[in-house]
C-alpha cells in the first residue's frame, strides 16, 4: 500500500513554530479572528505545488506572511521565518503527527517584501511582509 503524503501545513507550521521559538511570534496556518492580539505573528500555507511522486515526495509552495506592531520588526521577522524554514529543511525535520519531514529547501519564489493591501489592513500599528518558499517533505516511512 502506497503511504499517503505529509501534511505538509502541518510540517511546515510545526518547523516556523521551532525556529521561530526565541521571536516569541505564535505561528499559524490561517489568520486568527483575534490577530491583533497576537502580534507578532507568521501566518503559512501551502497555496501550491503538486507530488512530484505520489509515493513519497511533495513539492509544496508556501506562503509566509509575517505581522508585527512596527514595520522594522515584521522585517526581521520575515528574513528569520525563510532562515528558519531553510535551516528546518536542512535538518530535515521530522514530524510524526504530520506524517512526513521537510526534505529539502527548493528556493525563494519571491519576497520577502512588504505588503500594504488586502485583508488584514496594514496600518499604523500592523506591519505585513510576504515571502514564497519552494520546500519538498516526504513521509516518514
Amino acid at each position: 500500500m502506497t503511504v499517503p503524503l505529509p501534511d505538509t501545513d502541518a510540517l511546515v507550521r510545526g518547523a516556523l513554530a521551532a525556529g521561530l521559538a526565541a521571536t516569541g511570534a505564535q505561528v499559524f496556518t490561517l489568520w486568527p479572528d483575534d490577530w491583533t492580539s497576537w502580534l507578532p505573528l507568521v501566518v503559512a500555507r501551502r497555496v501550491g505545488g503538486s507530488a512530484v511522486d505520489p509515493r513519497g515526495l511533495d513539492a509544496a509552495v508556501i506562503d509566509v506572511q509575517c505581522a508585527a506592531a512596527d514595520r522594522s520588526a515584521a522585517s526581521l521577522l520575515a528574513r528569520q521565518a525563510g532562515a528558519a524554514l531553510f535551516d528546518a529543511c536542512t535538518a530535515q525535520w521530522p514530524d510524526p503527527a504530520a506524517g512526513g519531514y521537510l526534505s529539502h529547501f527548493g528556493d525563494d519564489v519571491s519576497g520577502p517584501a512588504e505588503i500594504r493591501t488586502g485583508s488584514p489592513a496594514a496600518g499604523p500599528d500592523m506591519f505585513r511582509f510576504q515571502a514564497t518558499y519552494r520546500v519538498t517533505a516526504r513521509p516518514l516511512t
